[in-house]
Parts: structure tokens; sequence; C-alpha cells
């Protein structure tokens, strides 16, 4: 079987990678002429960092990733600690895997070193898919032509595949923009914790600081509820005036986080309503293109891990007749799942963002307690996840 998956983010270049170790021909393409060394932080939590051992990758990507000790949520105008969640060991002993925290452009290189040679294509822009009875053509933006028994669309938020399959799945404007900097180590001493991923939330803002790429580098992020901002969906450059103009009032050491970065990317937040299908035939949707969701679960890229796990393990076990049947059998394994996921991203929003008042003190005196009702904290349902279990269950050892 050949299955070419369009797009090599990160959801796409794990599932060429869980389609690989099932013995599965891939072809990766990119419409990048190139895969770039810039990129944004992000976080993999235990529900997706456990499948890195079964891609054989643990390793690796823990040797450019950083472990945080801590989640801390903290007042946004004083820092005052109002839920602080152990990870490290704890979350290791609780969920059988650590929280990681990459930059981007560090995870997609390993991805892409894992990738078996020839398989990734780049500056390959692909235009639309047509099928039949027996496979996918994929159509290129330079007239190229490839054949293969199953596409699966992982080309992200601005998927064209997506739209010509779904004609009314455009993206939508959160209401968010969010700011991402960075900060050199040499240049980021003495304003943040060792191992600790750092939660700021306030009135129509929220702000996260955390350790990546080894410890080499403070990834600055902070969401601010902008409802005129959506110029569009690309990302601009900004300076650090730009972001502390929306933080008047708030705590003085997040502010000189935000002084600390060199330079800060700006980008509105667009998401996609759920679907109510994912497989269409012979092709099928994955990561963004399938759920792109808010980030305040930090769940993007560790939805797309948990779609390729799933989606190798269904087409790994077909022949080329059954193809069809084992997309929607992925389609039924992931798609509550996921929406789900994308449900609590957009209402983590909303927590995160009360101004202050009755609503926002009840949510402070509920993290207070949140240990004692819930141990491993609010995102617990989240983590327990164990999709491994969820396909052995329907699809046998």
């Amino acid at each position: 079987m050949q299955v070419a998956i369009v797009g090599a983010g990160i959801g796409g270049l794990t599932a060429a990678i869980a389609l690989t170790r099932r013995h599965v021909r891939v072809r990766v393409l990119e419409q990048a002429p190139e895969l770039s060394a810039a990129g944004a932080s992000l976080a993999v939590d235990p529900n997706a960092s456990r499948l890195f051992e079964e891609f054989g990758l643990f390793t690796q990507l823990r040797a450019v990733a950083v472990e945080p000790e801590a989640a801390e949520y903290v007042r946004w105008h004083d820092g005052r600690v109002l839920l602080r969640t152990p990870l490290g060991a704890t979350a290791q002993e609780q969920f059988g895997a650590p929280a990681l925290d990459f930059l981007r452009s560090d995870l997609q290189r390993v991805l892409v070193e894992a990738l078996p040679e020839g398989a990734l294509t780049l500056g390959a822009q692909v235009t639309s898919v047509r099928q039949d009875a027996t496979g996918v053509d994929v159509l290129l933006a330079d007239g190229g032509r490839l054949r293969a028994d199953v596409v699966i669309a992982a080309d992200g938020l601005h998927s064209q595949i997506r739209q010509q399959l779904v004609p009314d799945s455009a993206p939508v404007f959160s209401g968010t923009v969010v700011y991402r900097g960075l900060v050199r180590r040499d240049e980021a001493r003495g304003i943040q914790p060792e191992a600790v991923h750092r939660y700021w939330v306030g009135p129509h803002r929220h702000s996260v600081v955390y350790w990546i790429s080894a410890g080499n580098l403070m990834a600055v992020n902070t969401a601010v509820r902008d409802p005129d901002a959506a110029r569009d969906s690309g990302t601009d450059r900004a300076g650090p005036a730009e972001v502390i103009a929306f933080h008047e009032g708030w705590e003085s050491g997040l502010l000189e986080r935000f002084r600390r970065c060199r330079s800060i990317h700006r980008g509105p937040v667009f998401v996609t309503t759920p679907l109510a299908q994912w497989a269409f035939g012979r092709v099928a949707l994955l990561g963004d293109a399938a759920h792109a969701m808010q980030p305040f679960e930090a769940q993007g890229a560790a939805q797309a891990i948990e779609d390729a796990y799933v989606l190798a393990e269904c087409l790994g076990s077909v022949s080329g007749d059954k193809v069809t049947a084992a997309l929607r059998r992925y389609e039924d394994l992931r798609i509550e799942r996921a929406t789900e996921v994308q449900q609590a991203s957009s209402r983590a929003a909303e927590v995160f963002y009360l101004p202050d008042g009755v609503a926002q003190r009840e949510r402070d005196a509920d993290y207070l307690t949140v240990h004692q009702r819930q141990p491993g904290g609010r995102r617990r349902w989240i983590w327990e996840y164990d999709v491994r279990k969820v396909v052995a269950g329907h699809l046998g050892p």
C-alpha cells in the first residue's frame, strides 16, 4: 500500500513514522521549499509523549526537550500561586509518561530524521485530489500528479483538501491573538524558575512561560482577546512594547520577560468548527486539518500525534481493497475524543480570561483545592487517556 501524506507538520511526520512501523510505504508532500528552523514552542503532554516510546523516538526527542517539574497558575497582577501541579517524576508515576516542552523546529527535525530515505518531498504544493475505486490522484501546482492508494490530509488549518471535501469548513477567528517570543538562556538569567511551566491568568489575557530546546531557550507566550485583530491568518512581527501595552498593571516579572524578547511574532488564532466526518473514501483528515483548536489545553500537537497512532494501527492491518473501511474505523476511534478536547480548549479560554469578580474568585478557590478532589490536576482526564488501549479494545492485540 502507498500512502501519500500532504503536509510535513508534526501530525504528518508522525503519521509517516507510525505507518512505516506498520510496513506501509509513505510519501510526505510538503509545499514549503525548505523546512524552516524558526518556529513556535509547543507542549507534548503524557497522553502523546507515551507514544514516542512506541515509535522508538523517545530518547532522541527527550534530548531536545525540557521536562518540567511543575506547572503553576498564578494571579495576573501579583504572581500569587493559585494552583501548582507536580509534573516530572510525579507525572511519570501517575500517567506512565512525562510532560515535555519543545521548540517546534527541534521536534520537527527529529521526526524528519526518522523518516525513510526519500520519503519527504519539499516544494510539492497540492491543489486537489481525485479518487476512484482503485486509488487517489494527487494534483500538484506545477502540473505534476502522484498516484496513491490513500491520501492523508495533514495540511493544517488552511487545508486545501478539507475545503475541497467540506466546502463550508473555512477557519473562523477565535477572538484571540497570540504573541510568541523567545529569549536565549544567557539573556534570561534570574527571571524564570528552572523546569517550571508558569501560567498567568487575568482579565481577557493569558500568558505562559517555560523552557524549551534542552533548556537553551525560554518561550514567552501570551494570548489577548481582541476581536478586531482578525486581519488575516498570517503571522506578523511585533515588539515587546506592543505586548506590554496590553498588560498594564500585570505582574512586573511577566513584563520583564516580555522586555527580554528580541523578537515576538503576532498571530490571530483561527479554529475549525467540529466536523461530522473525517474520512471520505480513500482520503482522510488528520491533525489541524481535522480539528484545529485553541491553545488553552496545550493539545494541538498531542491530538495530531494520537491521530497518527490510530491511523497507522487501522491502515497497517488491512490490504488495499479494505482501506475505505479502515479509514472509517480511524474516524470512529478519533472523532469523538478530538472534538471533546477541541471544545474543552475553547471552554478553558473562558475560564482563563475571567475578569476580576465573583466568577474569578470561584475559579481561584477551585484551583486551590483541585488536587484534593482530582489528583493529577485539571487536565487529568486528557492526560490519562491511553489511545493504545482504545485501539486494542477495538482492533485487538
